[in-house]
């Protein structure tokens, strides 16, 4: 959560006022803290199992002039006990935040605000007062250091990690409140700041799996956090046939090409022997413990493969504790010959004996496993709920993704034009279509479910339109054949086309998906399509009236 500018500055005054830190940030108030539950879910879901009941137990002047509890409602206490600051952390510290509902004033009853206060106490105590003290001896500075705090996130539901600056080693004075927000801003944007800043609170989840519908860019998410930011990372994907042995490794056959010399007469011959190959999950491990840098194990389709079988003990390792796996687990032999080999030149100082010759399995702490999970895929394997619980999940919703894509359909605009039918307008509207048969997000499409394979006249160089053809072979496709054949057609007028008899009487005929080719040939029956997406758009639900 990016704070206020100024709410968490000390000993960075302001030479009229003071400049006394207001102590919270107001959820939804100004531009830039216009926060969704989305965005602050991994924060929301750490204060909610860090939330404490004795609430009585707190005493809060949660304003900056001193007002006192009575002006306020808690929404929510926590109390967390594992504070770090730039990633190091603060020992012995504890601190209380808070969500609290403003209560009375002329202006923003009802306003949720997180606060901070160093002078709330909790069992008679400072301990937030306590715990700034001890962040800022943490980051090596003197007492009466200027500092401020950026960012507060939550990671692994018990973590509280700040993201603090130094402004100068004594007290700063600054002329009034904008010259002090300048300052603030070169130290975030300068290249020679001294603390490492955390890109994104998501990023930090040793365990994540990004689910949703189809085509929502849950692999495109990974790829913008981890390919395009130049992360080490191992990829794989399960399916009903992946088992330990390919996603661990196993010994396989191969060929090995030797030498005779006999009489002077050298002589080559082949044999088969049996090596160990490691597939992902084992070349992931062995770099991250050979290496301090991350390493991100990348799982394509989660829940396509048996989560138990191809995890097997690996299970146990889940469990992590300050990053690193709380119950470490034995390795087969196989296993533990190849590692004792792999990671005998490590210079890691961090790591086990036990790990370093190959007994012992253990997670280290710069070990990213993330996985994808397309909620509209029936699972063959169900995932139990305690493989589930280990995990972080992130659900990456349907949304505008803001590229202008068209589909090679015409439609009038007000004007009565001739313009192309909207992508995301039409995903808009089969997805309510779906949502009314199904009664379920599960089976919609996403804005990247097919993507724009032609050119409009008034492209800049990318690809702006979806053929028929495309729309046809991935969009139409994948309706007919995995929601409408499921659950039936709710309005039975979206799929019936006019047609005549033999002896020319006009009919209604029940649409099939060859319908969406020509009688005599394998051609895109453009006047099918057509139609059919001017009727989708056009679609209102039972008891709605057309506009």
């Amino acid at each position: 959560m990016i704070l206020n500018l100024g709410s968490l500055a000390f000993n960075a005054n302001i030479q009229t006022s003071g400049g006394t830190p207001a102590w919270g940030t107001e959820l939804g108030q100004g531009d830039g803290y216009k926060f969704s539950f989305e965005d602050m879910s991994d924060f929301f879901t750490g204060m909610v199992y860090k939330a404490i009941s004795d609430t009585e137990n707190v005493t809060c002047p949660l304003g900056k002039g001193g007002n006192q509890r009575a002006d306020y409602d808690f929404v929510i206490a926590s109390i967390f006990d594992k504070i770090y600051v730039n990633g190091q952390k603060v020992s012995n510290a504890s601190f209380l935040l808070l969500i609290v509902k403003k209560l009375i004033g002329d202006h923003h009853v009802g306003r949720r605000t997180i606060k901070y206060n160093p002078r709330m106490t909790y069992q008679g105590k400072c301990i937030n007062d306590d715990c700034f003290k001890k962040i800022a001896t943490t980051m090596g500075l003197p007492d009466n250091a200027a500092w401020f705090v950026y960012e507060i996130f939550i990671i692994n539901q018990d973590e509280l990690h700040f993201t603090a600056f130094e402004l100068g080693s004594t007290p700063q004075i600054y002329k009034d409140n904008e010259e002090r927000k300048k300052a603030f801003i070169n130290k975030l944007t300068n290249g020679n700041r001294k603390c490492k800043f955390m890109d994104s609170q998501s990023k930090q989840n040793l365990q994540q799996i990004f689910y949703g519908a189809p085509g929502t860019g849950k692999s495109n998410t990974i790829k913008r956090e981890v390919d395009d930011k130049g992360k080490l990372n191992f990829r794989t994907t399960f399916h009903p046939d992946s088992d330990y042995s390919t996603f661990v490794g196993c010994y396989k056959p191969t060929m090995k090409r030797s030498t005779i010399t006999k009489d002077d007469v050298t002589t080559t011959e082949e044999k088969i022997v049996y090596k160990f190959e490691p597939q992902a999950f084992t070349n992931a491990y062995v770099q991250a413990w050979n290496s301090k840098e991350d390493v991100y194990l990348i799982i394509e389709e989660i829940n396509r493969g048996n989560c138990a079988q191809i995890f097997g003990d690996l299970f146990q390792l889940l469990d992590r504790k300050n990053g690193e796996s709380e119950y470490p687990v034995n390795a087969e032999s196989a296993l533990a010959d190849y590692l004792s080999i792999a990671l005998s030149n490590t210079d890691r100082d961090d790591i086990p004996s036990e790990v370093k010759n190959g007994t012992k399995l253990k997670f280290p702490s710069n070990l990213y496993i993330w996985a994808t999970m397309n909620t509209s895929d029936q699972s063959l394997f169900p995932i139990d709920s305690a493989f589930k619980r280990r995990w972080e999940w992130k659900y990456i919703k349907i949304k505008d993704e803001g590229k202008n894509w068209k589909i090679d359909v015409k439609t009038k605009n007000n004007d009565g034009e001739d313009v192309f039918v909207d992508w995301w307008n039409f995903i808009r509207k089969i997805n309510e279509i779906i949502a009314s048969m199904t009664s379920s997000a599960d089976k919609q499409l996403g804005y990247f479910f097919c993507k724009a394979d032609k050119r409009t006249q008034s492209s800049n160089n990318e690809n702006d339109l979806i053929s028929m053809e495309t729309l046809v072979n991935k969009v139409l496709f994948y309706l007919w054949n995995d929601v409408f054949k499921d659950y039936g057609f709710e309005d039975v007028s979206l799929f019936q086309y006019d047609a005549k008899t033999e002896d020319g009487k006009d009919i209604k005929k029940d649409m099939s998906f060859p319908d969406f080719y020509e009688e005599d040939s394998n051609n895109v029956n453009s006047e099918m399509v057509t139609d059919f997406v001017l009727k989708v758009m056009n679609w209102r639900k039972n008891g709605e009236e057309n506009n």
